[in-house]
């Protein structure tokens, strides 16, 4: 067998793909199919799809088989800014409820690419456990959403977990939809929480294998964790946790840097660096 052989099945692979035999989501046939149609070993076709994987066209699900990723993708560029969440409809009238939070920002509708899960999960992470200043292991109301533009492959993973005193205050967060996206947020400011304040903490890492097969991406691509916190004005204790995966390729991040107090210009003082360099 001839050494380009594999990347001929590739080409031919991806010339398929973008005259829309298998759609973006849609799965490949087995190995062993696409080896008898080629006319080829197994071996070669999994070097063909392995290509085109590393060039971000296929990824390979454990369970479920090879699917076709989308040519583009939307990026979103994330701010440090909170809006009011106009973008859902109710009995056909616009409404804003909840928050629209920088990684959902956009007047686009995002869509559930999995129904939402609602209901009481042990909380199981220690680091989640200790923001929320709950015991590792509780039951706590956890919901779960996977999200993203319609037609993509999900965006993100956002799963949140209610303190225990919250939900018996506002039965509201059980709902698994509420009356719009992040709008049983409301529910909890008008119990007297608000107006709620959020701490963001954000890393990068490896996906979990769960998380990787939500949001069709490869196991070896990293996603931003982004967790946020919410703290009551009532008593300023933690009233959820937040934690959002979204695939790295899929987010831009932009800051606006703040100068501290010692740079701020024109320069004044003489400082451990030696003297100023703008005059008065």
């Amino acid at each position: 067998m001839e050494p380009t052989r594999y990347k001929q099945i590739a080409d031919d692979l991806l010339r398929r793909i973008d005259a829309g035999e298998w759609e973006p989501g849609a799965t490949l046939p087995p190995m062993e199919a696409l080896a008898g149609h080629y006319g080829v070993s197994r071996n070669v076709v999994a070097r063909a799809v392995g290509k085109l994987a590393t060039e971000g066209r296929l990824v390979s699900i454990p369970r479920r088989g090879t699917i076709v990723r989308p040519r583009h993708r939307k990026v979103v560029l994330r701010t440090d800014l909170v809006k009011r969440n106009t973008r859902h409809v109710r009995d056909g009238q616009e409404v804003a409820g909840g928050y629209s939070f920088p990684a959902a920002q956009g007047d686009e509708l995002w869509v559930h690419h999995v129904p939402p899960d609602v209901r009481e999960a042990p909380i199981a992470d220690p680091r989640l456990a200790h923001m929320l200043n709950v015991p590792v292991g509780e039951m706590v109301m956890r919901r779960l959403r996977v999200t993203g533009p319609e037609g993509e492959p999900a965006f993100q993973i956002s799963t949140t977990w209610i303190h225990p005193r919250v939900v018996r205050e506002v039965p509201e967060v059980e709902e698994p939809y509420g009356t719009g996206p992040g709008a049983w947020i409301d529910a909890i400011e008008a119990r007297g929480h608000g107006p709620l304040e959020w701490l963001e903490r954000r890393r990068v890492r490896m996906p979990t294998g769960d998380e990787a097969k939500l949001l069709l991406i490869p196991t070896d691509l990293p996603v931003w964790e982004i967790v946020r916190i919410s703290y009551s004005a009532k008593d300023e204790k933690a009233v959820d946790v937040t934690q959002v995966i979204i695939p790295g390729d899929r987010m831009e991040e932009i800051s606006r840097l703040r100068r501290d107090g010692s740079a701020r210009w024109p320069h004044t003082t003489t400082g451990p660096d030696g003297p100023r360099l703008a005059p008065k």
